[in-house]
């Protein structure tokens, strides 16, 4: 018996999801690794396969985006914002199917992918519950846009169950005692008071002498951290946008207005903006007679809108920078395309007479790490593109640049280099320091240990200790472990979890702090078996722990369907 939502499916399945597709803008690049651009030598791309798709690819990779952003559409109900969650998202689909080919789970019938579509929260009502006036109502939006791929839907409508079948499979039953549910309760409900006495390590000062034999036994021992990574020597051409701009043919009323009102409110915000610096600067100063301030009353009136004919000169201006930065681009493009189909050397007569031809030049670069690159003024792309530049590609692809476009010319690469002390010595003093003060911080941890051990072992309060060797003291009275106080560092609890009453803690360190605890009474409670807290930590820790098995067969999947270097 066909039901009333597969009724609908059949009937509308040409046009469902129509809405969604059209609402999913593309705003994420799937890649890892280094692909080609438009003048790219294609020997120096190297696919990257992932069970069957190159993760290079752009081709191979849009389907799958595209289907990736639809199954988070229709299982959330909104679209993905996050590129590292969206390329996490798309390695899973891939490996998940892959995963589901191998066991070899089936595509759902037509019944079950009916029943199927009524769990997705694309079609949720106000009670979080399936809607057909929701469904309805969604159908009937996107009824009139004929440009949805049928296949796509129902591709991503068998893939999705194919891949939660994968997910309950790889939970398992989660196996838990009730021991541990019982031991996780009693954890939660056990009761402490303690007092505690922490020591500062910011605060902690004390004078540390770095003789040089000291610092350069230390630079040997870990010179490996003061290398240089590989640098790239590389200049950089620049094509100029207000080069450009005499080139701008006359601009038409109509994409005047065009511009105008794709970019509405920003024209809008900044006339208001200058309006009211004018109104302001106009206001009458005010007097003062006899005492009393006067100012003429001004008559206030509304302001009226904006409209294209006030703010025509700021959008010729806009729309002109932005065909002359349209015209940079395409030239910075065509030189790194000539540069290409000429197969143009770089020390070469036809370099630079390219180069004066269109009267550039070359502006240096100062050498630059791959951590430098995210850290420079110049696009961080550009300088990234440069490390897989090599062989006969010495030029990069055309990148925007703060005043137009620019092209990458790699000059040459300056091996990993270890610099001898004397360059680094201010950088080993700093390290040397840093953990000299480490030990003698655990050093005092272990000497204070004592001194309160001592006193409390003489009937002397732990807090009037702790002050007397300059600590910071605080008390806190009876509280379950689920209800500490939010200014006490949960490290505090974890060690106290572990202690017995009347004990004394090591110095523990959490948060730039080191911290004694004295644990001045225990409460653990007595739990049964069939106790109504026990069967709910159970099911917490039986959902749990099937997650974690879950995640771990799926993050070995990914690490072996990635190359090594991934």
């Amino acid at each position: 018996m066909i039901s009333w939502i597969q009724q609908r499916l059949i009937r509308h399945g040409r046009w469902i999801f129509l809405l969604l597709l059209a609402v999913i803008i593309v705003a994420f690049v799937f890649t890892i690794g280094n692909t080609p651009g438009c003048t790219a030598n294609r020997t120096a791309y190297e696919p990257n396969e992932f069970y069957g798709f190159d993760l290079n690819s752009q081709v191979e990779m849009e389907p799958i985006s595209q289907r990736v952003a639809l199954s988070a559409l229709l299982n959330t109900g909104r679209p993905i914002q996050d590129q590292r969650q969206f390329q996490s998202l798309a390695m899973n689909r891939i490996a998940t199917l892959y995963l589901a080919d191998q066991i070899g789970i089936p595509s759902p019938d037509a019944e079950t992918l009916g029943e199927y579509l009524r769990s997705k929260r694309a079609f949720a009502g106000p009670d979080g519950k399936f809607s057909t006036d929701a469904y309805a109502s969604f159908i009937d939006n996107i009824e009139s846009n004929p440009q949805m791929n049928q296949a796509v839907v129902v591709a991503v409508l068998e893939e999705d169950y194919r891949l939660d079948q994968v997910a309950t499979a790889l939970q398992g039953p989660g196996y838990v005692l009730p021991a541990e549910a019982i031991a996780q309760i009693k954890n939660e409900q056990t009761t402490f008071t303690l007092s505690t006495a922490n020591l500062s390590y910011d605060d902690f000062e004390i004078e540390i002498e770095a003789e040089e034999q000291a610092l350069r036994e230390f630079y040997e021992a870990s010179k490996l951290q003061y290398e240089i990574p590989e640098r790239i020597e590389a200049s950089y051409i620049l094509f100029p946008s207000e080069t450009y701009t005499a080139q701008v043919p006359e601009l038409e009323e109509t994409e005047l207005r065009q511009h105008f009102i794709a970019n509405r409110a920003q024209f809008v915000a900044a006339f208001e903006e200058a309006r009211a610096a004018e109104e302001a600067a106009q206001t009458p100063t005010i007097e003062e007679k006899d005492g009393e301030q006067i100012a003429e009353a001004e008559e206030t009136e509304e302001e009226e809108p904006v409209e294209f004919e006030d703010v025509r000169e700021s959008v010729t201006e806009s729309l002109t920078a932005e065909k002359a930065a349209r015209l940079s681009n395409e030239a910075a493009q065509a030189f790194a395309y000539t540069l290409y189909r000429d197969e143009v050397l770089r020390e070469s007569a036809a370099f630079n007479a390219l180069l004066n031809q269109s009267n550039l030049s070359l502006n240096k670069i100062e050498a630059f790490t791959a951590g430098q690159a995210s850290t420079s003024t110049l696009s961080a792309e550009m300088l990234t593109s440069a490390f897989d530049l090599g062989g006969g590609r010495y030029y990069s692809d055309a990148y925007e640049l703060e005043n137009g476009f620019g092209v990458l010319i790699l000059e040459g690469r300056i091996d990993p280099v270890i610099p001898p002390f004397e360059e680094v010595a201010a950088e080993v003093e700093a390290a040397y320091l840093a953990e000299e003060k480490r030990r003698l911080f655990n050093e005092e941890g272990t000497r204070l240990k004592l001194e309160l051990d001592t006193k409390i072992t003489a009937g002397e309060d732990f807090v009037e200790s702790a002050e007397s060797l300059g600590l910071t003291a605080n008390t806190y009275e009876a509280f379950k472990g689920n209800e500490a106080p939010q200014n006490l560092n949960r490290a505090v609890i974890t060690q106290a979890q572990q202690m017995d009453a009347g004990e004394l803690s090591p110095m523990i360190q959490s948060g730039g702090q080191g911290f004694f605890i004295y644990l001045t009474e225990k409460i653990v409670p007595e739990i049964s078996e069939d106790n109504e807290d026990v069967s709910r930590t159970l099911s917490f820790l039986k959902n749990y722990s099937s997650f974690l098995t879950q995640n771990s067969v799926m993050s070995e999947l990914i690490s072996e369907g990635l190359p090594p270097e991934e």
